[in-house]
């Protein structure tokens, strides 16, 4: 879930004074500068992410990448399984979670849950310390956590929450099996294809130069390649660091670099459909939640909207929602946006006209989760196409870049 930022300008005992407030919308602002007690509002206006919250969030990610400060996350959906039978039980959500925090081995886990403990104490919220750890435990926390405080139904929330993780789990270590076999593979090739560079090319390098004669293509790349790693491949491998680390930054403090990122991975081969039905199962399965629950459909769908972490997708929700204030319906807007595929559309629009909707949103939810299963499962067979042309790629480089010269050799011997 990306939470907004805004400018929320009030008058205090005469004053003019401006207070930043971070929330899912505009209205949502509003009510937190009411609970807060700020004054007479007198704007609010939506705003870029601050300089502070960027060198904060730059300050938590290398924390997170370079630290390795992580959420086990098998502790943390123990954790999350606890706190919902505890506060299913009677047991007050201060208690549960000082409970859990004391006895769980993960010490992130423990730091989140304790601190969350005392916050409740004080009068805050605990999607308020949740959102401190948003790098850590990702946005889909914060969201559900958002959503049991507003719909009064915690332990929905925790279950739910707990379930979403419990397949990311599920899906993370089925595609690590399914990935272990192809990244090995790519990995050997690399260091193979380096080791050839840094210690093989450098001894023709000396016959190369003799023959006072252009050289083909291959072997210039390689040359190339083999100054390059020679003598810059700490810059090289700083700079690949760097890419990653600035990646993260600007995708999570700019929204235009997000939105340009995310449509980039909407259009990626393979990536585009874990993205896709992964993103889709979620909002399905809340949003049916909510439906079931009694929350206006429009409501439902705002808050369901923050479930899916791409901003192209979350685009497209926003337009369904105008379309359902004009007074559409939602399968049609689901058709117009062209979001769902036929089959999911047609369980929306049929549960829709039947008074069913929850019911066949639930099930298209599943429907989406057994096409992402069906996915990582062919994940490994879809990627052996691309390893072979890569693979194909660098020994065809490598023999072309040796040889051909070589050969120039053997011609130029040949003929005095």
């Amino acid at each position: 879930m990306t939470l907004k930022y805004f400018r929320v300008t009030f008058f205090k005992k005469g004053k003019k004074e401006q207070k930043i407030i971070r929330g899912m919308s505009r209205q949502e602002a509003i009510l937190a500068a009411q609970k807060m007690n700020l004054g007479r509002v007198v704007e609010v206006r939506e705003i870029p992410v601050p300089l502070e919250e960027r060198i904060k969030y730059l300050r938590d990610l290398i924390k997170s990448r370079l630290l390795r400060k992580k959420v086990n996350i098998y502790a943390y959906i123990a954790a999350l399984r606890q706190l919902t039978v505890m506060v299913k039980a009677g047991i007050s959500l201060k208690d549960s979670l000082e409970d859990i925090g004391q006895y769980t081995e993960d010490e992130t886990v423990k730091e989140i849950f304790l601190k969350a403990a005392e916050a409740i104490d004080s009068g805050k919220t605990l999607s308020s310390v949740f959102e401190e750890y948003e790098a850590y435990i990702g946005g889909v926390s914060v969201a559900m956590i958002r959503l049991g405080e507003q719909t009064g139904d915690i332990v929905m929330a925790l279950d739910n929450l707990a379930r979403i993780y419990e397949k990311m789990a599920d899906n993370r270590k089925r595609m690590v099996k399914a990935l272990r076999y192809p990244v090995i593979t790519l990995f050997a090739i690399a260091g193979a294809f380096t080791f050839l560079v840094l210690f093989v090319v450098p001894k023709f390098k000396a016959i190369f130069a003799e023959l006072h004669a252009d050289l083909p293509l291959p072997t210039k790349i390689l040359l190339g390649a083999e100054y390059l790693l020679s003598h810059y491949g700490w810059a090289v491998a700083l700079g690949l660091v760097g890419l990653v680390i600035f990646h993260s930054f600007m995708y999570k403090t700019s929204k235009k670099y997000k939105y340009r990122a995310d449509q980039v991975a909407l259009r990626t081969y393979l990536i585009k459909d874990v993205i896709l039905y992964g993103s889709l199962q979620r909002f399905l399965m809340v949003l049916g939640t909510l439906v079931k629950s009694g929350i206006p459909l429009i409501d439902a769908l705002k808050i369901s909207q923050g479930i899916m972490g791409n901003s192209v997708l979350q685009e497209k929700i926003t337009f369904i929602i105008r379309g359902i204030n004009q007074g559409r319906g939602l399968g049609e807007m689901l058709r117009e946006v062209d979001l769902l595929d036929f089959i999911a559309l047609k369980m929306v629009e049929a549960g829709e006209k039947s008074g069913e909707l929850d019911t066949m949103l639930q099930k298209a939810s599943n429907y989406y989760d057994d096409k992402f299963d069906a996915v990582v499962d062919n994940m490994q067979a879809a990627i052996e196409p691309i390893m072979m042309l890569v693979i194909g790629g660098l020994v065809l480089l490598i023999a072309l870049g040796v040889f051909l010269p070589m050969w120039n050799l053997g011609q130029a011997v040949k003929h005095g």
